[in-house]
């Protein structure tokens, strides 16, 4: 689809891929909604895309708020009349042991990442239906195909987005709106210091090669005009994932040497 004139919703805008993402779609010409609970962020964003074309909208959302994401969805049909392409971007990460993890931690990144998307899918969709056209992009992550030690309950989040998709993207098709899911290596943002972490973790191994958000947003901006049905950043993080349904015992080894830097588990952080 041609991106110049058309209005996208970016939730968790407010910084690292979501906020580049509004950069690149700024220069594209598209009307462009600013969705995350960080208002202060989202507001100087705006001013630095103010040389841009197009428009942007500053709507302070909390997607774990379902009446707070309509009101938002409503605002957006207020201000431009349609809505062409929602990107759920809006994440939480979590280190945690699943054997030992804060259940309240785990619910919460269940409710940010899984049922934020599913809040923001169910009230874009009947505006979509209506007008027979759209695109829903659900910014997963490779860690949903193959998970790293201590991020398996992100990493499910992520799993089950991808079958969200998968199964919407069926759903969808009859009324002429495409679903695409994108899948992000390590990216290289300030997410890292919002991740509710419960462990000591230890730094990657230098193997590690993160990219930026840039890269991430170009992606998406890819599989936007391009209609893909799902895209990785990375060529390698999608070898590996091929890579896994041949030798998942090779896979496991591997990440287990990139994210521990020893046999030890890593120590839990006092509560």
């Amino acid at each position: 689809m041609k991106l110049p004139g058309s209005t996208i919703i970016v939730t968790g805008a407010s910084s690292g891929i979501g906020r580049e993402t509004a950069r690149q779609l700024a220069r594209a010409g598209a009307n462009v909604v600013l969705a995350s609970r960080n208002q202060k962020a989202l507001e100087e964003l705006v001013q630095e895309l103010e040389p841009l074309p197009g428009r942007r909208l500053v709507v302070p959302t909390d997607v774990t708020d379902r009446e707070a994401v309509n009101a938002m969805v409503e605002r957006t049909l207020e201000e431009f009349g349609a809505i062409d392409v929602l990107v759920n971007n809006a994440g939480q990460g979590l280190n945690a042991p699943i054997a030992e993890g804060n259940l309240e931690n785990i619910r919460y990144v269940f409710e940010v990442n899984l049922f934020g998307a599913v809040h923001c899918i169910q009230a874009v969709a009947p505006h979509m239906k209506e007008r027979r056209r759209g695109v829903i992009v659900n910014v997963s992550s490779v860690v949903g195909r193959l998970a790293s030690p201590y991020s398996g309950a992100y990493s499910a989040t992520k799993a089950s987005l991808n079958a969200l998709a998968d199964s919407l993207r069926m759903e969808l098709r009859p009324y002429g709106i495409r679903v695409t899911a994108i899948y992000p290596g390590y990216t290289i943002t300030g997410f890292q210091r919002s991740v509710l972490s419960e462990m000591e973790m230890p730094e990657p191994s230098r193997l590690v090669r993160g990219v930026g958000p840039e890269a991430v947003a170009k992606t998406i901006l890819g599989a936007v005009r391009g209609g893909k049905r799902e895209a990785y950043v990375s060529l390698s993080d999608a070898a590996a994932v091929v890579l896994k349904n041949f030798s998942p015992r090779l896979i496991d080894w591997g990440m287990r040497r990139l994210w521990l830097s020893s046999h030890d588990p890593p120590k839990a952080k006092e509560r």
